[in-house]
């Protein structure tokens, strides 16, 4: 009976302390001026704050490492892009700039007083450059050019390269004088002499070696040496070197050193001269001699018959 009564009593004491704590908790939020939801919303808040930080510490730098990954890849395409780009720049200037120098020597060819004659000029490009195994430059111009064997060849500024050794009908060989086993009669400081060609010395420079048989004077370092009159190979007048150093006559001769004015492997163009003028008329004219003519005038006798 004691027990049936204390079962009957808990639940009603249950039920009156559970209205009372939601009684008290609406008087406390009420108080505090905000809702269920504010106080729910608050209380999340509260615990949620130092994860959202601890997340923030640790997130936060590995997004901006993975943006900065991503930054230094676009910007490695980009510089790539921009050197090729560079690249292809570099290359169109090498390219204008060529073309500019080509036809700043066409201009200086253009204009070019090799003799006081008239000389006809060719102007070619070397395909081909001399090496160890062959002195001889190639031209791209031939036979069907007016270029033709024994023609000689100067370069832009009208220095002595040496003469043509071959033509075909699209392309000749150029023997330069400084590989040229026939000397160049020369003229230097009003003597004549001859220059011949010689083995390149030990630092790689080509020089020549001037021979006067009958040396009236000395020559000095820095005298030019221009073909002669009487060369048979070059119109007279064309800059071939220039003295090294000072040597005097001894014994009626002098032999110096010449620094050729051109260097072979270093030219693209060259011009070919139509020299002499018209050889095959010149030697056909020495071959033919002059036959002198005489004209007879009849006599006419007049006979006179006496008174």
């Amino acid at each position: 009976m004691l027990n049936r009564n204390k079962s009957d009593r808990a639940l009603p004491t249950f039920i009156t302390l559970l209205v009372v704590g939601v009684l008290f908790m609406t008087f406390d939020v009420r108080l505090e001026g905000g809702g269920v939801v504010g106080v729910l919303r608050t209380g999340t808040q509260a615990v949620v704050a130092p994860l959202q930080r601890v997340s923030a510490f640790i997130v936060n730098p590995v997004a901006e490492l993975v943006d900065s990954l991503s930054n230094i890849a676009s910007l490695r395409e980009e510089n790539v892009m921009i050197s090729a780009e560079l690249a292809e720049a570099q290359a169109s200037l090498v390219s204008v700039q060529d073309q500019l120098a080509r036809l700043e020597l066409l201009e200086q060819l253009y204009g070019l007083e090799v003799t006081e004659e008239n000389l006809g000029r060719t102007v070619a490009n070397v395909i081909g450059q001399p090496d160890a195994a062959d002195a001889a430059l190639i031209i791209d111009r031939g036979t069907r050019d007016g270029v033709n064997k024994g023609q000689p060849v100067i370069d832009t500024n009208g220095y002595v390269v040496g003469t043509i050794g071959s033509a075909s009908l699209s392309s000749a060989t150029v023997i330069p004088i400084t590989a040229d086993r026939q000397a160049v009669t020369v003229l230097v400081r009003s003597q004549v002499g001859t220059l011949n060609s010689q083995i390149l010395t030990d630092d790689m420079r080509l020089e020549m070696q001037l021979e006067v048989f009958d040396a009236r004077d000395p020559v000095l370092a820095g005298d030019r040496v221009v073909t002669s009159a009487v060369s048979t190979s070059y119109p007279a007048g064309l800059p071939v070197g220039v003295v090294l150093e000072d040597v005097n006559p001894q014994g009626g001769s002098l032999t110096a050193t010449v620094s050729p004015f051109v260097q072979p492997d270093q030219l693209r163009l060259v011009v070919v001269l139509a020299w002499p003028p018209d050889p095959i008329s010149a030697v056909i004219g020495e071959l033919i001699p002059e036959v002198t003519t005489t004209t007879t005038q009849p006599v006419t006798t007049t006979i006179v018959e006496a008174p």
